[in-house]
């Protein structure tokens, strides 16, 4: 079920990657994902988001503009910033970010210590890493059944409904 589907009024989870795909575009998948916060922005859904997204997020959009503006290959450029700190201070564009998506009106949880007692059974249950685990658990205790996500693993959730800017592959 693709992004532009969803039904008006629906609750829905934004995953890290609907994020991504809107604020470093241009990829294919960013019409997609820009329509739908539009959608969010203009209050035809309830979008939310976890704390732990929003870090996500910055961290990825970070190596982006690192790679872009530094001219360091993506597998170095984690061990680059470590080592060049002087240059993480450089990397500015991804640090409006979190008030941009609270200016489009989504609402961002606050995962608890329970959450993260929660995660490790979803860990167990559906073979997902920990901020996937954490994310889930956060929905539960907030009763969201629907997430946007490029993310083909939430599929493995049968009491989610999965919509993606494209149709999910294995790859994905």
């Amino acid at each position: 079920m693709t992004l532009s589907e969803i039904p008006s009024a629906t609750e829905i989870f934004i995953d890290a990657n609907i994020f991504v795909y809107h604020f470093s575009g241009p990829t294919a998948l960013t019409p997609a994902c820009s329509a739908f916060l539009r959608r969010i922005e203009d209050r035809d859904l309830a979008g939310f988001t976890s704390l732990i997204v929003v870090a996500e997020v910055l961290h990825r959009l970070m190596i982006i503009e690192a790679t872009e503006t530094l001219q360091v290959e993506a597998r170095q450029v984690v061990r680059y910033l470590k080592e060049h700190p002087t240059e993480v201070r450089k990397l500015t564009g991804h640090l409006v970010v979190p008030e941009k998506i609270q200016a489009i009106g989504v609402h961002i949880l606050t995962p608890t210590f329970d959450d993260l007692l929660a995660s490790q059974e979803e860990k167990l249950t559906f073979g997902f890493l920990t901020n996937d685990a954490m994310n889930l658990a956060v929905m539960k205790r907030h009763h969201l059944t629907h997430i946007a996500t490029n993310d083909p693993d939430f599929a493995r959730v049968e009491s989610l409904k999965v919509w993606s800017p494209s149709p999910l592959s294995p790859s994905a």
